[in-house]
């Protein structure tokens, strides 16, 4: 290329308004800065050239008004200067009239797994010995994943070309912002004085180094008739150099060329006989090789391709190669290895189960615990449906139906997944895991990958269930030592009124056996016996209120609220015992007036017993609770699908339990407060198994006056 790359703009202005100074400086003339004036009309935009014509035609009005109104010496300056002004102004006029509209360059598509091939409009505006140069561009660009921007001549409408640059995309997304490369033309490149046979090899070596930036030709026998001059400064050697034979034979005999010298000593050998096969097979070459940089001594990873040229009758007449600086990717690609690794050996020394599945459901990843925990290999990712079989296999019966029930609505409903269950392990004990999963999306919202994690908290449960345990043990034993608190308090406070009717009794007795009897101290004695009787009822009666207490705390309680109040208490025990609760409430249930916590308590009382009736050996794990309006009271069933009850009229009597460890108080207690409420309990046998206690709960006039619909749950 011939043509010369024009200034950048900003240089031409800055050296017309110097130049134009000079001249006005030298010829005390003011046409001297016609040049900067010119130079910025033809620099710059039309924004900027209308805006200087305004500027000219406005010094040019006010010098013509005032040299008419001046008409001394004074006035004769001024007119020189209209003069100015207005050659000015024409001169602007007339580069804007006459300044080319470029055509606008059609900008190749960029894009697709080959690399793109430009059309025929866009290259018909490129000068012809610029097209080599753009299509060149799109190939480098495509093939090293780096933008290239090369300056080309693109025609205008006036049939002249005009110097502009071409910008050409890989085609494809790469991993980070790469900056552009920027390519310049007309390198020195250096060939050797003969090129023989490889004249073929040496042409299409140095269209190689034009496209992708580096190329090398070699003849049948493995020396080098080609190399650039970067690539003979990078590795020290000249082409002399590289073919010089430093063994008796010859290469393709088993010697060596000195192109040796330049290679890591644990390359060569695997490299020469490579190469040696190709040379003699006539195959294509690609191959990865470490050669030592004379700048720093390092040696450096090359990716290299080569390929034959032959005559037309066949035979291979020389060799065409390309090589690729790979160092760079080489460092990367172990930079990564060695991250994968540290952060494998954080994972695996997490004490977490990681698993990561496919969109599918496969397994992809499985974390060290996890293979050690289910007593897998390495090769899951091979069987991945028998590793999926046998994690689902090793959870609890009991568990099953609930994380499969978790798991299909979460990759129905495509959201994040959180389930408690138990699995076995690998030594054959169940331990309880807390399991989250999240779905991965792609941009297009499709899920594509499954990230799970899973937490052993078996200790955690079995430190929750010991002292759930240790609580309710802690209950027995205080009511047990209410109850004998309370039963000397009876003892103590019936003990006088009975020793005194006892007396009185024996008293009464002994008056009456005599003969004659003595029937007034007998009438007394009967006297005492029925207030000793009395206060031992009062006693007994204050007891009872003991338990009823007193209805002071009444007042106006929606009785659905307590249903689902209960439930939210009991939720974690139903869950732990797998028991499904059914509640139905009659939506026209007013407003009772009732004590809501010993309603509640007695509520919560049945629902337990219900659930402790199931037990964990029943096929149907079922808890309903059932409210409606029955006359003038409204009824509330708790039905259990249990064995039912045996003694139906003695489950109320205190101290009568059917539990190992019962006391016999609950349902008396109960009874009481249900009682105490003016309404009734009895138990009834539920269909086809089970047992319903049910009780009912009166509605006073100011419930009826003041009702209102029950909240909505």
């Amino acid at each position: 290329m011939t043509d010369k790359i024009a200034f950048p703009r900003m240089a031409i202005l800055v050296a017309s308004f110097l130049t134009g100074g000079l001249l006005c400086w030298l010829t005390a003339s003011q046409m001297g800065l016609l040049l900067p004036i010119v130079a910025v009309a033809h620099r710059c935009d039309r924004t900027i050239l209308f805006a200087t014509c305004g500027v000219l035609v406005l010094a040019l009005a006010g010098t013509i008004a005032v040299s008419w109104a001046i008409p001394d010496e004074m006035g004769v300056v001024l007119f020189s200067w209209a003069t100015f002004f207005a050659v000015a102004l024409g001169c602007v006029v007339i580069v804007v009239v006459s300044r080319p509209t470029p055509v606008a360059a059609i900008e190749p598509a960029i894009g697709g797994r080959h690399p793109p091939v430009l059309t025929p409009e866009f290259l018909s505006l490129v000068h012809p010995d610029d097209r080599d140069l753009a299509s060149h561009a799109s190939s480098r660009a495509f093939w090293s994943g780096f933008p290239q921007i090369v300056r080309y001549r693109l025609l205008q409408s006036d049939g002249s070309y005009s110097w502009t640059e071409f910008r050409a995309e890989p085609g494809y997304t790469i991993a980070d912002d790469r900056p552009a490369k920027i390519s310049a033309q007309e390198l020195p490149w250096s060939t050797t004085d003969a090129l023989g046979e490889t004249a073929e090899a040496a042409r299409i070596a140095l269209v190689l180094e034009t496209i992708f930036g580096t190329g090398w030709a070699m003849d049948t026998t493995g020396r080098f008739t080609y190399a650039t001059p970067n690539a003979q400064t990078t590795i020290g050697q000249t082409l002399e150099e590289m073919n010089k034979q430093l063994t008796e034979l010859d290469f393709l005999d088993g010697g060596d060329l000195g192109w040796k010298e330049i290679f890591h000593p644990d390359e060569y050998e695997r490299v020469a006989a490579s190469l040696r096969h190709s040379l003699k097979a006539g195959e294509h070459w690609n191959n990865e090789y470490r050669l030592r940089r004379v700048s720093t001594g390092e040696f450096g990873w090359h990716r290299v391709a080569m390929r034959p040229t032959r005559d037309r009758v066949g035979r291979i007449t020389g060799w065409y190669g390309m090589s690729i600086d790979i160092t760079v990717y080489k460092q990367t690609e172990a930079a990564l290895r060695v991250r994968e690794q540290e952060l494998s050996h954080l994972i695996n020394m997490v004490p977490v189960h990681i698993i990561r599945l496919s969109g599918a459901g496969k397994p992809t990843f499985l974390s060290k615990a996890t293979l050690d925990y289910f007593a897998l290999d390495d090769r899951y990712a091979d069987h991945s449906d028998e590793t999926l079989a046998a994690m689902q296999s090793a959870i609890h019966p009991d568990d099953a139906l609930r994380v499969t029930s978790a798991l299909r609505s979460g990759v129905e409903r495509g959201d994040r997944i959180a389930v408690r269950y138990r699995v076995r392990g690998a030594d054959g004990i169940f331990r309880w895991m807390d399991s989250r999963a999240e779905p991965i999306r792609d941009v297009s919202g499709t899920i594509v990958e499954w990230y799970a994690v899973s937490l052993d908290v078996n200790d955690q449960v079995v430190a929750q269930e010991e002292l759930r345990l240790a609580h309710e043990d802690l209950a027995k034993a205080t009511q047990a030592a209410n109850l004998a608190e309370l039963s000397a308090s009876i003892a103590h406070e019936v003990a006088q009124p009975l020793a005194a009717l006892l007396s009185s009794s024996d008293a009464c007795q002994r008056w009456l056996s005599l003969d004659p009897p003595n029937l007034d101290r007998a009438q007394q004695a009967l006297q005492r016996i029925i207030r000793s009787g009395n206060a031992a009822t009062g006693i007994v009666s204050r007891i009872r209120a003991l338990f009823a207490q007193s209805a002071d705390v009444r007042e106006p309680s929606d009785i659905s609220r307590i249903v689902f109040e209960a439930r939210e208490l009991l939720t974690e025990e139903l869950m732990r015992h797998g028991v499904r609760l059914e509640i139905e409430i009659d939506p026209a249930i007013p407003i009772l007036r009732l004590d809501r916590i010993q309603i509640q308590q007695a509520m919560i009382n049945l629902m337990r017993n219900g659930i402790e009736a199931i037990g964990p050996n029943s096929d149907i794990k079922t808890l309903g609770i059932r409210v409606k309006h029955v006359g003038a009271a409204v009824q509330v069933a708790i039905s259990d699908s249990g064995p039912g009850v045996e003694n139906p009229s003695k489950i109320f009597d205190p101290f009568y339990t059917t539990k190992g460890q019962g006391m016999g108080m609950g349902l008396a207690i109960c009874r009481s407060i249900v009682t105490s409420h003016g309404g009734r309990l009895w138990v009834e046998k539920n269909e086809p198994h089970g047992a319903v206690f049910i009780f009912t709960l009166p509605i006073s006039e100011a419930s009826t006056d003041g009702s209102t619909q029950p909240e909505a749950h």
